[in-house]
């Protein structure tokens, strides 16, 4: 067995993030300038085009961002890593019970974080000049037009299967093997949250990166963290289908939504605990992965 240090380390995966995240902001400005010079060239108002499609060109730039940036800085880790794909991707199937208090969890938390969201909004109103709460306040998608089969590409099948791989698989496993569980937990979840750069999905990006990786390290899978992901996703499409059928709240969901949120948070969070408790070793993470 090799005594090379595992690839990523922390300041190794710091570093990836960071070119992650560079890059997709060069991808975006390309974009936009590409989309301003074609509007200029068909002698379009500027401005008109880009209230009608801006959405759309920030859904593409994530879209191509994520499938290329993202696919092909993990690539990159994968073969520096000189690690089998396996000990890197772990597909192996979990017990069955375990994905309804998962499921559960996923949609607490869309819940919850939905009401925090509105109370963030509330308060930037008050604090924040008004040009930056009007930028802040916009939604991810607005009023965009766009097809809903690309909504769901993105969010619900893309982001998990780029985002998942990197993130709970080749960063949390190089994390893993230099700094303690619970540290290594923390540091790839900050830069999951830095990832989406939204002062507004950072929080709950970050909690949902502590979430993923507790179940990969528990169940030794990273079956449960796409399943998770995909999930959460799929509850904030179903938010802005609603949002664009005017069905909006202010400050203050109602009690009975935010109840049932807190209640699936609480049956998931503890019902997983103890569920991986129960669970025997060698369906837990493994410390050194075979070659």
């Amino acid at each position: 067995m090799s005594n090379e240090p595992v690839y990523p380390s922390v300041k190794q995966g710091v570093l990836m993030c960071l070119v992650c995240i560079s890059a997709q902001l060069i991808l975006g400005c390309v974009i936009g300038v590409a989309a301003v010079a074609f509007s200029l060239a068909s002698g379009g108002d500027v401005f008109a085009f880009l209230e009608e499609f801006g959405d759309d060109l920030l859904l593409a730039s994530v879209l191509i961002g994520n499938i290329l940036i993202l696919g092909g800085v993990f690539f990159y880790g994968y073969k520096k890593s000189k690690a089998p794909l396996r000990s890197i991707l772990p597909m192996k199937r979990i017990r069955p019970f375990l994905y309804m208090p998962m499921a559960g969890l996923m949609v607490g938390m869309g819940i919850l974080f939905s009401q925090l969201d509105n109370f963030y909004l509330w308060l930037l109103e008050w604090v924040a000049p008004e040009w930056l709460f009007k930028m802040m306040e916009e939604p991810f998608l607005g009023d965009s037009e766009s097809s809903l089969w690309v909504v769901v590409l993105l969010f619900v099948i893309v982001a998990p299967v780029t985002e998942e791989p990197l993130f709970r698989g080749l960063l949390l496993r190089g994390f893993l093997s230099h700094r303690s569980r619970w540290r290594a937990v923390w540091i790839s979840a900050l830069l999951f949250g830095a990832l989406h750069m939204n002062i507004r999905q950072f929080a709950p990006a970050v909690a949902l990166g502590i979430v993923f990786a507790w179940w990969r390290i528990e169940t030794g899978s990273l079956l449960p963290a796409l399943f998770g992901h995909a999930l959460y996703n799929a509850c904030a499409v179903g938010y802005w289908l609603l949002s664009n059928a005017g069905m909006e709240f202010e400050t203050l969901q109602p009690l009975w939504l935010n109840a049932a949120g807190g209640l699936f948070f609480v049956w998931g969070l503890l019902s997983l605990r103890r569920y991986f408790q129960e669970l025997p070793a060698d369906e837990r993470y493994a410390e050194n992965p075979p070659p």
